[in-house]
């Protein structure tokens, strides 16, 4: 027992460290982006650009279950720290913008790895009934490293300047590098498959598949979390830092202490999960979406009316509203998918859900940059749309979901853990963009919202 408490304490550890070097970096690249350019749809651009690789999470997923867990963690962040190494020679070039968006690409690539490894981790170090607790704690730690990230990065960004940033992100990544060396993961290798690995691979993927297509619950929590994801998402990631940059004009400081404050909302969530969803059920998950949608609307309401720096509160307020609500309904998912899923799928099943719900972030960032393209003061019209289309999607969670009875689950679980499915999905939205581009790009590339 022992033993496995203090393997969980690396893992944390580790995870915290590598997670508070891609916010300093994902930080450094998205302010240096958006300060060289001044254009949303450039800055937009690029962030859709180090989303796309979520996709290839399910291959991640894959290996997951089919390597050692703790040798995949340490290559991980050695690969971030050899990229990191790269963009601290690109920034500041003549060419940088495009030498970002590729390594980016690559950065987001590896980032797309991490969930479902650490995910499958978890569940080999502790025991089930401490899973809801653990997988809390963990969120908790990874989250508290994205609020202080952003904070002191924006303290420093003004004296240090974004090069020097991404050079202490390289620091970072090899430190959590040695943490998770001294990690000791059970590892079971699998029966011999015969055929290629790519073949073995696919196989697998397929796999991973049809466990969530055969779950009618499931796939229609899909369709809802990649349509929040599209909107409210993209918003987190590409509207909310041009709102703070472009419109409120903040100091490095005060826009860091914004993009941390999601996160610090979505501690917060978690912590006070069990009493702010044990009302949810499948015919009311809609409202959900209906509280995300007018307070978007009051927001709108107030940044009109305001000067700048009683906006920055309102933003604030906003982002703590709505964060929280999007983490509280999401820890206990996370549990649940792994208790129901066998050990030797889990890490591909995880990752299947990851991707499919993620296939809408690029879109939805792209989207997001042509509204507020023409963005300077005035977000009027761009936040009245997006609240308009929140609120639709919840009509829409509505019409889906109000037929749902107990007895169309698989696997006999209660009706508020699988509610949490969709809420799991887009916060993992939030999370895999935020952690893939959040002001992001994957895990390792910028700040968070």
């Amino acid at each position: 027992m022992k033993g496995n408490k203090r393997n969980i304490i690396y893992l944390m550890l580790g995870q915290f460290i590598s997670v508070f070097g891609g916010a300093i970096l994902r930080f450094a690249l998205s302010l240096f982006v958006l300060d060289v350019t001044g254009r949303a749809d450039v800055f937009a651009t690029v962030l859709a650009i180090s989303s796309v690789p979520v996709l290839f999470a399910p291959i991640g997923g894959a290996i997951a279950d089919r390597f050692d867990r703790k040798i995949l963690m340490v290559l991980m962040d050695v690969a971030n720290a050899i990229i990191a190494a790269l963009l601290f020679l690109v920034v500041g070039t003549s060419e940088s913008i495009l030498g970002i968006g590729i390594l980016i690409f690559i950065l987001a690539i590896v980032g797309s790895f991490d969930t479902p490894v650490v995910g499958a981790s978890i569940p080999l170090l502790v025991e089930e009934h401490e899973l809801e607790k653990i997988n809390g704690l963990s969120n908790g730690i990874l989250q508290l490293s994205n609020v202080v990230a952003p904070i002191i990065g924006g303290i420093f960004y003004g004296l240090m300047g974004a090069k020097l940033l991404v050079a202490s992100s390289i620091v970072f990544f090899v430190i959590a590098a040695i943490v998770e060396s001294f990690l000791k993961i059970p590892f079971e290798k699998r029966e011999r498959t015969t055929g290629t690995v790519m073949e073995i691979l696919t196989a697998d993927l397929k796999d991973g598949f049809k466990e969530v297509k055969n779950n009618q619950v499931i796939f229609k929590s899909i369709v809802i979390a990649a349509a929040i994801n599209f909107v409210l998402t993209s918003f987190f990631i590409v509207g909310l830092p041009i709102i703070l940059r472009m419109t409120l004009r903040v100091n490095d400081t005060m826009y860091g202490i914004g993009m941390g404050v999601f996160s610090l909302s979505s501690i917060v969530g978690a912590i006070l999960a069990g009493p702010l969803t044990k009302n949810l059920k499948f015919n009311n998950f809609y409202r959900v979406f209906t509280y995300s949608g007018i307070i978007l609307v009051i927001t709108n309401i107030l940044l009109s009316m305001t000067s700048a720096s009683i906006g920055f509160m309102v933003v604030l307020i906003m982002e703590i509203i709505i964060g929280m609500m999007l983490s509280a309904i999401s820890i206990y998912l996370i549990s649940l998918v792994q208790k129901i899923t066998p050990k030797a799928n889990l890490g591909k099943v995880m990752a299947t859900i990851i991707a499919v719900a993620q296939c809408a972030v690029p879109l939805g960032q792209l989207v997001m940059g042509l509204v507020f393209r023409n963005t300077t003061t005035n977000v009027f019209l761009p936040l009245l749309m997006i609240s308009v289309f929140v609120l639709l999607i919840s009509f829409v969670c509505f019409m889906m979901f109000r037929e749902t009875k107990e007895s169309d689950l698989k696997f006999q679980v209660q009706v508020s853990h699988l509610l949490k499915f969709i809420g799991y999905l887009v916060f993992v939205g939030y999370l895999a963009a935020k952690d893939s581009s959040d002001s992001s790009f994957n895990k390792h590339s910028r700040g968070v919202a």
